[in-house]
């Protein structure tokens, strides 16, 4: 088969920890990668002292303006139509790509992504984000799955641009559930395929895998706090009890992972303040102000 040239972007916010082995699995693919984009979000550690060292094409914002927007500013600056995309913490394997480009000749399929797997189960927090955070849909290949997840996968992008883009309210979190919906909309098949296999290097502590929790629901859910009313802060607060708490639990209990209970228990509460906060704090009512680590 006669290689199509892709473009690969890596979306960075200070994390020197992750991007030399990125950018390592890139150059080790089996399919070539025409060109490699690391787009710095405004980092303040020496990740782009690291990126430099590789043969990439860096481009920098000025500040940190979320994932969602270095998406779009990888996407503008591309070259290529195809457009792979790889988060920082994530290391492919050498036939990811390979695995992935036959199934976008297809001329239907506008996206197609891979399966994530952690390797970094070190703490009860890494442990409690592979039960409940996981970012893959099984083992079995799916065509039009609910969404690809932006950690890994390659889109057209003629149907990034002709959808608008990501929305950069979204931060960090959302936002490739959403641009999935816009690509499905303009009549294109999204495909998973768990053969492609990238593998997973964050670690959390009890305070991030919250506040990633946390995230996931603000933005996941389009709960835009600073625009819902008193009567909708309750409603969430119930939701959190009686189906994030609960859902849990029932989880833990019946995959006997008991030590993530402590976690499940905490759940609630800590979302509950999140939402206040975000509520009252004038901060907060804007998503464009959240920061955040996009490692």
């Amino acid at each position: 088969m006669v290689q199509s040239n892709v473009s690969l972007y890596i979306p960075c916010y200070n994390v020197s920890r992750f991007i030399e082995g990125c950018i390592q699995g890139v150059l080790g693919q089996t399919y070539t990668v025409d060109e490699i984009l690391v787009v710095d979000d405004g980092s303040q550690d020496n990740t782009l002292a690291l990126a430099k060292q590789y043969p990439v094409k860096i481009i920098q914002h000025s500040s940190n303006k979320g994932l969602a927007a270095a998406r779009n500013t990888a996407f503008r600056a591309a070259k290529n139509e195809f457009v792979a995309s790889l988060d920082a913490d994530c290391v492919p394997s050498p036939d990811w790509l390979s695995t992935l480009m036959p199934l976008m000749m297809e001329n239907d399929v506008g996206a197609v992504g891979g399966k994530l797997i952690e390797t970094k189960l070190e703490c009860t927090a890494d442990h409690w984000r592979n039960a409940h955070l996981r970012q893959d849909w099984g083992d079995s290949n799916i065509c039009n799955p609910e969404f690809l997840f932006g950690n890994n996968n390659v889109m057209r992008r003629s149907l990034v641009l002709s959808a608008g883009g990501y929305n950069e309210l979204m931060r960090t979190n959302g936002e490739d559930a959403d641009v999935s919906e816009r690509i499905k909309s303009q009549g294109y098949k999204l495909v998973y395929e768990p053969t492609a296999v990238v593998a997973h290097k964050r670690q959390d502590t009890l305070s991030s895998i919250l506040d990633t929790y946390w995230r996931y629901w603000r933005f996941g859910a389009r709960a835009y706090l600073g625009e819902s009313s008193i009567i909708d802060l309750f409603r969430y607060s119930i939701r959190h009890i009686a189906v994030d708490w609960v859902n849990a639990v029932i989880n833990d209990v019946r995959e006997k992972n008991y030590s993530l209970l402590w976690i499940d228990f905490l759940l609630p509460f800590y979302m509950i303040c999140r939402d206040v906060e975000a509520y009252f704090s004038q901060n907060l009512e804007s998503p464009q102000k959240l920061v955040v680590d996009e490692g």
